[in-house]
């Protein structure tokens, strides 16, 4: 556990981060080979919510979430990790550790069905195929698999969910699940509430990466947010552009 003077440690680097002799750029390596395995994981999944935010704003309708969308978006998040001599740097991958909000959902989707239905029984009882073959389809085609299972108490059907090992747009494939008979409703499995996030955009020379923090009875919506903005130049230096909204919030201890 910090102690409380690592915590002050913190506090300064955040308030050393937004001052004006604090250096503003560093020229970045894409090279992830010194990220830690499970950043690296992490990385991947914000890059593949910022990818489908994007991706979801322009109309996308698409199940398999492509890689030329992600990619950029990885490699920007890597090379801010690589800023090491950014104080900005530290403030939000140390202090805050900060990473995009979990939505839109990419790994689950909540199925209410009537179980009067043959092959609902039969997935229930984790036999697939189970008959029905759209079904059978879509489980086969996106690897998907029963999760939780249980009887809802309003309705008395069956609810469950079903994952992917790999991201998907699961609104979109929730549709193709939401049209079969015996099917209730189906639809993305995701967080609800607030809390830290990261934003981006895509440009031709650059990206923008608007790291914030959240605070402030966040399962309702978050009144404090606090914004770290940084741009990512195609050459790999990392610019950072500057702090906004309301103040910093005090770093609290971690494990």
């Amino acid at each position: 556990m910090k102690t409380l003077s690592s915590v002050l440690v913190a506090a300064t680097i955040v308030l050393g981060c937004d001052a004006a002799t604090a250096p503003r750029f560093f020229n970045s390596t894409v090279d992830d080979s010194q990220v830690p395995a499970y950043l690296r994981d992490a990385y991947r999944e914000d890059a593949t919510h910022l990818a489908l935010r994007d991706l979801l704003a322009a109309g996308f309708t698409e199940i398999a979430i492509p890689n030329d969308a992600v990619q950029p978006y990885y490699d920007a998040l890597v090379l801010v990790y690589n800023a090491t001599a950014l104080p900005a740097r530290d403030t939000v991958v140390d202090v805050y550790a900060i990473h995009a909000y979990p939505s839109p959902a990419t790994g689950s989707m909540i199925l209410e069905l009537f179980d009067s239905e043959g092959w609902v029984q039969n997935l229930v009882r984790g036999e697939v195929p189970t008959g029905e073959p759209t079904v059978d389809t879509l489980m086969a085609r996106y690897s998907l698999s029963v999760g939780n299972v249980w009887r809802s108490s309003a309705t008395g059907n069956v609810l469950l969910t079903l994952g992917s090992p790999e991201p998907l747009n699961v609104e979109s494939l929730a549709n193709l699940f939401a049209g079969i008979t015996g099917v209730r409703f189906a639809e993305p499995n995701g967080y609800v509430g607030d809390g830290n996030d990261i934003r981006g955009s895509v440009g031709n020379e650059r990206i923008l990466l608007d790291y914030s923090v959240g605070y402030g009875d966040c399962p309702s919506g978050c009144i404090g947010r606090r914004f770290y903005h940084f741009a990512v130049h195609a050459d790999g230096a990392v610019e950072y552009l500057g702090p906004s909204g309301s103040p910093p919030p005090t770093p609290l201890p971690q494990p």
